[in-house]
């Protein structure tokens, strides 16, 4: 089930697709028409839900697409977390019938739990002739976890033809951004969301490196919540906006902060160590990229402003009937949606 949606596309018909992220406390939801090379945002929007349950979800799923009017009912998703394993390796030059066979003997090194419940799939990133050399990227996802999700879009009246991984996704609409693609540069994509934050790295567009860092929104607005003896609503609407109870925030919020700057380091250490070189440029999205003085701590933490990028960038937004002033405001929190109707 699990499809990097790299097959061959019609480029004479115009296909909708929606990107149906189904996050741990939103759903995000966007719809794009691509013809050819060219994209079109259709519409999108995102909705609360109030749990991680399966009919509360499923209902926030439906009540989205009457509101925002979804056309599409053909949907690509995505997977992160835990139950998710994302692995770069390298292996010996062979025909695609022996690699088949090769990557589940390659996958049981690297993955914690039973093969026999995991979606294995796998993706050549570079092929080295000269050392007779193949760059694999290779996922492994239980397979309950992938299903959970498949069929609470189905029973919200999708067909899901595509699942993807969250980062995979960030990178795929990062890597179409006509401003975020210059040669040669190497960026770390942050995507911070309610609960995890997915860091990838690309470099000469190639996704090369993968994690997930169990700290996002969440951690902030509980941090707040109990310092300042509030409810976690006010406490998100104060880590947003803090007006006069700014230095309060930093202070409570110094050891979420920490541990995020500290475990992005230690990412971006670990490419450095494997590949030689360092990153150019950190790249930020997602609803929590938004927190209040993020923004400076990453700056004094690596020594550059980290670049907020617009994820809805390649996209033609003439369309009528768009809220701009909406787009404008949010556009940050739908990069694993955008990129997921991009596949």
């Amino acid at each position: 089930m699990i499809n990097f949606g790299h097959g061959k596309k019609d480029h004479l018909k115009v296909k909708n697709r929606v990107g149906l992220d189904i996050g741990s406390s939103s759903v995000k939801m966007v719809e794009v028409a691509t013809s050819g090379e060219n994209s079109s945002l259709v519409c999108l929007g995102m909705k609360k839900a109030s749990s991680s349950i399966r009919a509360p979800l499923v209902e926030a799923i439906k009540s989205l697409s009457d509101e925002i009017k979804i056309t599409a009912k053909d949907a690509a998703i995505s997977v992160s977390g835990p139950s998710v394993i994302v692995r770069f390796v390298s292996m010996p030059k062979m025909r695609d019938d022996e690699l088949k066979g090769a990557i589940r003997f390659e996958a049981e090194k690297h993955v914690p739990f039973p093969l026999n419940d995991c979606m294995v799939d796998h993706q050549i990133l570079r092929k080295n002739d000269k050392e007779g050399k193949l760059e694999i990227l290779l996922v492994a996802a239980k397979k309950d976890f992938v299903m959970n999700k498949v069929s609470i879009a189905e029973e919200s009246g999708f067909s899901v033809s595509v699942v993807d991984v969250d980062t995979f996704a960030v990178a795929n609409a990062f890597l179409k951004s006509p401003s975020r693609t210059a040669v040669g540069k190497t960026a770390a994509l942050l995507n911070i969301g309610s609960s995890v934050t997915n860091v990838g790295i690309v470099k000469d567009g190639v996704l090369c490196f993968s994690r997930d860092i169990a700290i996002g929104g969440n951690d902030f607005s509980q941090a707040i919540s109990r310092a300042l003896s509030i409810d976690i609503k006010s406490a998100e609407d104060v880590k947003l906006a803090p007006k006069d109870k700014l230095q309060d925030i930093i202070v409570c919020t110094k050891s979420v902060t920490n541990n995020l700057l500290d475990d992005t380091r230690l990412s971006l250490n670990y490419y450095e160590n494997q590949s030689g070189r360092g990153v150019d440029e950190i790249c930020v999205s997602g609803g929590s990229s938004a927190v209040f003085g993020l923004e400076v701590l990453f700056q004094e933490a690596f020594e550059s402003k980290p670049i907020l990028w617009d994820p809805l960038e390649s996209l033609n937004k003439s369309r009528g009937g768009l809220n701009m002033e909406y787009i404008d405001k949010m556009k940050s929190s739908f990069a694993v949606a955008v990129g997921l109707a991009l596949r």
